[in-house]
């Protein structure tokens, strides 16, 4: 054998340069962006309905309340009014917590949509929340769902710019919920012995709420990866959207209890 071919089998043995597999960056896509922004728009006309219900009814109830009650007709309206409240906050409740485990399932099977089960969900969580509107100033409840709106949009924010999946946002919050948990436990024993505690209150009160915001945080994150995998159809992109429109109602109630005590103290 020649020394040239010795010189061609010497390069055609060796082992070509190995390449460095570089990982696409996940991205959302036009298509994602578009099922994210599906998503929260059927989060907010959620809350929409919602709000209408809660606020209906509370400015009819505000008007029941304040009649003169100058006519036995008056009385009688009054009485059949509230009877009627409370027999429709107790169907509500029965409602809500049912459909909170009807949802879930139907999209685990895939079969109807759950477009329907939604709606009545969120006017059954209107006249659930009506009561608020009843006794609390419409002032404050403009007030704390603009904190919210605006603690719900920087949840959103870390969660679409964060690069993995955040579960163990998932364990420190079910971390938090159990020690809250303990220490509510705790303060509900000192409490019957004559011994409330206060700072204990408050730190069992801001752990859930730490606890709430991670929980949703994780919740986003999982969203934006099915967005990213252009997985959201219809029936996906309403249960996501009805995962987000009940950590929004969660935190909203906390924050209406935070301002609350503010005010109330500040009076």
């Amino acid at each position: 054998m020649s020394d040239d071919s010795r010189y061609y089998d010497r390069f055609a043995e060796s082992k070509p340069e190995e390449v460095k597999k570089v990982k696409p960056k996940k991205v959302i896509t036009a298509d994602g962006a578009v099922s994210f922004a599906k998503i929260f728009g059927y989060m907010f006309i959620g809350l929409a309905i919602t709000a209408v219900i809660a606020l209906g009814l509370g400015a009819f109830y505000r008007y029941v309340l304040s009649i003169d009650y100058a006519t036995n007709a008056d009385v009688k309206f009054a009485a059949t009014s509230v009877i009627i409240l409370i027999v429709l906050l107790i169907l509500s409740l029965i409602g809500i917590l049912v459909l909170s485990f009807v949802v879930p399932f139907m999209v685990a099977r895939g079969s109807k949509s759950v477009l329907v089960p939604m709606i009545i969900y969120t006017v059954l969580m209107g006249i659930a929340l009506s009561t608020i509107a009843i006794f609390v100033p419409w002032s404050l409840l403009g007030l704390t769902f603009g904190i919210t709106a605006l603690v719900f949009g920087l949840m959103a924010l870390i969660a679409i710019l964060s690069k993995s999946r955040l579960n163990g946002l998932a364990i420190a919050a079910m971390g938090l919920f159990i020690g809250a948990g303990i220490l509510a436990l705790v303060l509900w024993i000192m409490t019957l012995f004559g011994q409330f505690n206060e700072p204990l209150y408050w730190i069992i009160s801001f752990a859930t709420f730490a606890a709430v915001m991670l929980i949703t945080i994780w919740d986003m994150a999982r969203i934006k990866q099915i967005a990213e995998k252009g997985e959201a159809t219809t029936n996906i992109s309403l249960y996501c959207a009805f995962i987000l429109y009940n950590d929004f109602i969660v935190i909203f109630l906390k924050i209406l209890r935070f301002v609350l005590i503010i005010f109330s103290k500040s009076k």
